[in-house]
């Protein structure tokens, strides 16, 4: 369809919420998108871009400018802390490569690309729920509600109250902490490295590259803690900290001095992602998960790009998210069972787990057909979900009367 005159509600200024509507502008959708914030900013810590993000980047000609923020991943690399011994190492195929960023960066890039596209914005406006209808509009804290709409989007993450249902809070959160860089040779400019020791704690370091042209570059560092030890965390105090951290990964400890540690506590959940007519979820308000395979960000840029060439390529809206969901929902799931079967092998209480993780996984990865299968779940690529959110249809100069009405299965 055209989307000239079409009107689209979007609740949420995240990663998702920002690409999406900046998308849908562009091709001629009066887009307005309701954030609680009192000016849209970012919520999370650095993350490696994964090829399949970076497609969708490259459609919105967004890249380059990505690329000379972040930083190259080429591979992660995880050892015990106690022996040295190597347990993981993947490395990306056909001299391909991640992005690490910090979320500003990417958000900043996104953000400036919706307002240029003439994405409206209303701040200050807490979501609470929708009325329904053939055209709903987005109830708000203030007892008002937004304007009719064609289509609303909820892109509010995992604790959206559209739809709310319960949803499984995992035993361990993670702190983390952007510090900077460390130039002195001991890091890899071009890895993820990661520590372990069982399941019980893992810590890691990842460069994510300049916030903006000019700046110093940074290092996400990462150290993962039982929800129920985050009170126990605070009142030992930060040199407690540190020092843990030093007597499990020496090298370091100098990222933990330096850090202003924030705790993140994840959900995982698969919700329902028709909340009403023309109510569609994306990114995490639709699937959340840990953040072990770091998809989140990701995930949400492929479900931007499936839901606007769906509404390009479908004559209804109910068609178009009917395409979408066709689009993603088997990559989603695949994903979401994988997430939640590899996380207790990284962080559980079990010791059973990480055992057989250290026996099978670091020699697999040295088998070349194993070693390209690992990559591939890493990387996100399996099941080839850039191909099926048809990104060639983001281009301007596509004409919808050309429209392609062959089902996905």
């Amino acid at each position: 369809m055209k989307l000239s005159g079409l009107e689209i509600a979007i609740a949420g200024a995240g990663i998702g919420g920002l690409s999406l509507a900046a998308l849908l502008a562009r091709h001629g959708a009066n887009v307005t998108i309701y954030d609680q914030m009192a000016a849209p900013q970012p919520v999370g810590s650095g993350f490696v871009l994964q090829p399949t993000g970076a497609a969708v980047l490259a459609a919105m000609g967004l890249l380059d400018q990505v690329e000379q923020r972040g930083a190259r991943i080429r591979r992660m690399h995880g050892r015990l802390s106690a022996t040295g011994r190597t347990v993981l190492d993947v490395g990306y195929r056909n001299g391909a490569s991640g992005i690490a960023i910090q979320r500003v960066a990417l958000f900043d890039l996104l953000l400036d690309a919706a307002v240029a596209s003439s994405v409206s914005f209303e701040t200050a406006s807490r979501v609470t729920a929708f009325e329904p209808g053939a055209r709903p509009r987005l109830k708000l804290g203030n007892g008002k509600a937004s304007a009719a709409s064609d289509l609303v989007i909820d892109a509010m993450g995992a604790s959206s109250p559209i739809g709310y249902k319960s949803s499984t809070e995992l035993d361990y959160g993670a702190l983390w902490a952007t510090v900077p860089w460390d130039a002195s040779g001991v890091f890899h400019s071009d890895e993820l490295e990661q520590r372990y020791h069982r399941a019980s704690q893992m810590a890691g370091v990842l460069p994510v590259g300049t916030a903006k042209d000019g700046a110093a570059p940074m290092a996400t560092f990462f150290w993962s803690i039982r929800n129920k030890d985050v009170a126990a965390w605070r009142d030992a105090g930060r040199e407690a900290w540190i020092e843990a951290v030093h007597r499990f990964w020496p090298e370091a400890a100098h990222f933990a001095a330096s850090a202003e540690p924030v705790h993140a506590r994840y959900r995982h959940h698969t919700r329902v992602p028709v909340a009403g007519q023309n109510v569609v979820k994306i990114g995490d308000a639709w699937h959340a998960t840990s953040p072990q395979l770091g998809q989140g960000a990701n995930m949400a840029l492929l479900d931007a790009a499936s839901l606007c060439t769906a509404l390009i390529r479908e004559a209804t809206v109910g068609d178009a998210i009917s395409r979408h969901l066709r689009q993603r929902q088997i990559h989603i799931r695949f994903y979401q069972l994988l997430s939640r079967v590899l996380t207790p092998f990284y962080q559980s209480d079990s010791k059973i787990l990480p055992m057989s993780r250290d026996l099978m996984i670091g020699p697999a990865t040295k088998l070349p057909f194993l070693r390209s299968l690992i990559t591939t779940l890493v990387t996100g690529e399996l099941l080839d979900p850039v191909g099926r959110s048809g990104l060639e249809w983001l281009a301007s100069d596509k004409e919808p009367a050309a429209r392609d009405q062959t089902a996905l299965v």
